[in-house]
């Protein structure tokens, strides 16, 4: 089975710029379109406010070795966030998240990370035991809910209070639920 690597990463309105960006970086190292044709091949695929900047730039420009480059730097002054303001949305993000009733809890845990990875990437990284706590607070868990994942974290370590949470809160398996049904 082979990917097609012709077709290069959408910037869709969900996409944030710098994703899409680093996407496309990967993209232009294992796609199958010529290094000159590469930007010509972003530009087709953009949409919408995206693809009516790109096309302000000359053909010529674009069909070229460092294409692609030029397309990047022209979206960069557009898209780009200004550090500070991407590194407060990051946070912002990461500090307003919090569990919903219908996510689960390997699903909560999983995005929880994502977010924080992305705030460290900013360099705003906390320490294992706020961040433990920060894990806790954002799982909306009831308060016997909460003390049983306290008592079940033997430590204030990042990684024992999200083992804890996973073991206790996770959806049991199904053959879990076969047991206590045919019980």
């Amino acid at each position: 089975m082979s990917n097609n690597y012709k077709i290069p990463p959408a910037l869709g309105p969900e996409t944030q710029y710098e994703s899409w960006k680093s996407e496309i970086n990967i993209w232009s190292l294992v796609c199958e379109v010529e290094k000159e044709k590469q930007a010509l091949a972003v530009v087709l695929s953009l949409t919408g406010k995206a693809r009516q900047k790109a096309l302000e730039i000359p053909i010529a420009q674009l069909n070229q070795e460092s294409g692609i480059d030029t397309l990047i730097e022209h979206l960069d002054s557009i898209f780009l966030k200004d550090k500070v303001d991407l590194a407060y949305a990051t946070y912002s993000d990461f500090d307003s998240f919090k569990k919903t009733d219908g996510m689960s809890m390997v699903d909560f845990i999983d995005e929880f990370e994502r977010l924080y990875h992305r705030c460290v990437k900013h360099e705003m990284e906390l320490p294992s035991a706020v961040l433990s706590f920060k894990l806790l607070d954002s799982s909306n868990l009831s308060l016997r809910e909460r003390q049983l994942a306290l008592t079940a974290a033997h430590d204030l370590k990042f990684n024992t209070m999200k083992a804890a949470l996973k073991r206790i809160f996770s959806d049991h398996s199904t053959e879990d639920k076969e047991n206590t049904s045919g019980a």
